[in-house]
């Protein structure tokens, strides 16, 4: 009927109505994406239309074989620390540098080798015996024991006396009970002042022990014995049953005598400017003008044997690569003695890790020179000393060392780069090789 059909049209115009935005919509939709198709620069070719080859397939191999190499050598330099350095001048104010050593003497006895510093300050230090230790050794290089002291004669009873008043495993520093106690009492009364002035006591000087003579030595050098209203405790180290065998050995004459060897291992402080460490005969001491005298017999300075071995000898703390010229270095005197001088550069260095704080080093050059003295029986000999002398300076330019690696990102822009650059380097290959036999088949068909 007429109302029917006036219904259904109705419904129609609302359903078209709806539906019109809807189709506006998608082809807005429509629109967007076909502007995003335009920008594909990787257009795409149907399967049916691509062709394989047995060349393609042996250039896509190499290419991935390529691909993997060059990958492995990126991640190889990725894991790696490199190091970096470069010059500047030194402007740290470090007022002391630490030299580390460890010299065999192999005919030098341990009472003949005292370690004398001095440098352009005027500062001296004589027969340095902190922080240094000494290890009396055979002709051949093995360890002296102290039961050999008796067949030497150098003593060996004393010292077995003095090792017999030990109190347990620490040794007395002095063998008169009142000093003894005065020494024990010092150390006491200035340990609690340093606690009190919240300042630190130099390093071993709390120690109560002397079970050897460099021991008694070092106590007796750093540590001033006095009582209010008297004057000030002198002893002598020569005077302690420990230091019978150096006490014999003291005269430079009588070192001929003892068949023995020495080892110098541990470590001292200097001022950073130019100065020398020397092992020389003779008893060391400071004239009143401030001059270094050497007290020996001139007429046997020829037996005096510097030989030496020197295994390590190094400014300040190790670091890594570090490279010391003078370590493994042997000099041996077969026919008299000799003076040895090694001039050293000392540069300052800094290493800074990855991770950790930087460290304050130096490391150095060095040249040498070699002045034989013949026993010839004083004829024709001019006065030279003979010794062991390391002459250094400090070097105004300082060298930074500094560990990097490569970063994340870049580590990632390589990897890019290596991929891509192969695939199209070896599809243009690739390319012009199917151009090629593209041609011949032709120039053939024809």
């Amino acid at each position: 009927s007429r109302p029917a059909r006036k219904m259904d049209a109705a419904r129609l115009r609302r359903r078209g109505a709806g539906s019109e935005p809807h189709r506006q919509d998608e082809g807005g939709i429509g629109e967007i994406v076909r502007k995003v198709k335009a920008l594909d620069v990787y257009p795409k070719t149907l399967s049916e239309f691509n062709e394989k080859t047995e060349t393609g397939g042996l250039i896509s191999l190499l290419a991935i074989a390529l691909i993997g190499l060059l990958l492995c050598t990126q991640l190889s330099a990725y894991c790696t620390v490199r190091t970096r350095d470069h010059l500047s001048v030194d402007v740290e104010r470090e007022r002391l540098i630490r030299i580390n050593l460890n010299i065999t003497f192999p005919a030098i006895p341990c009472a003949g080798i005292g370690l004398v510093t001095m440098d352009v300050a005027g500062e001296q230090q004589i027969d340095v015996v902190q922080n240094l230790g000494k290890t009396r050794l055979f002709l051949n290089g093995s360890r002296l024991d102290d039961s050999a002291d008796g067949e030497e004669g150098s003593g060996g009873a004393h010292t077995a006396r003095a090792l017999g008043k030990l109190d347990g495993d620490c040794g007395r520093c002095y063998e008169d009970e009142e000093t003894q106690r005065l020494f024990l009492s010092t150390i006491e009364e200035q340990s609690r002042q340093a606690r009190e002035q919240g300042r630190s006591l130099p390093p071993g000087f709390a120690s109560r022990c002397c079970n050897s003579c460099d021991d008694v030595r070092a106590t007796y050098a750093r540590v001033q014995l006095a009582v209010e209203g008297q004057p000030a405790v002198v002893a002598e180290w020569q005077s302690h049953p420990l230091c019978a065998h150096d006490r014999q050995l003291i005269d430079p004459g009588a070192l001929g005598l003892i068949h023995e060897g020495c080892n110098v291992v541990g470590f001292l402080h200097v001022n950073k400017v130019a100065g020398n460490i020397h092992v020389a005969p003779g008893r060391a001491f400071s004239s009143p003008q401030g001059h270094l005298v050497h007290e020996f017999k001139p007429f046997a300075m020829a037996t005096y044997n510097t030989s030496h071995i020197i295994h390590t000898l190094s400014f300040g703390p190790h670091y890594p690569s570090q490279l010391n010229p003078l370590d493994g270095v042997e000099k041996i005197n077969l026919d008299g003695s000799a003076l040895y001088q090694y001039y050293i550069k000392v540069v300052p260095t800094s290493y800074a890790p990855i991770r950790g704080d930087p460290l304050v080093t130096c490391q150095y050059s060095v040249t040498e020179s070699q002045v034989p003295i013949s026993n010839d029986g004083g004829m024709n000999r001019q006065f030279v000393l003979p010794g062991v002398f390391f002459i250094y300076d400090i070097s105004p330019i300082k060298v930074t060392y500094m560990e990097e690696t490569t970063s994340f990102w870049t580590f990632i822009t390589s990897l890019c780069a290596i991929i891509g650059g192969v695939y199209v380097v070896a599809g243009m290959v690739d390319s012009a090789l199917y151009s090629v036999s593209v041609s011949k088949r032709g120039a053939l068909a024809m």
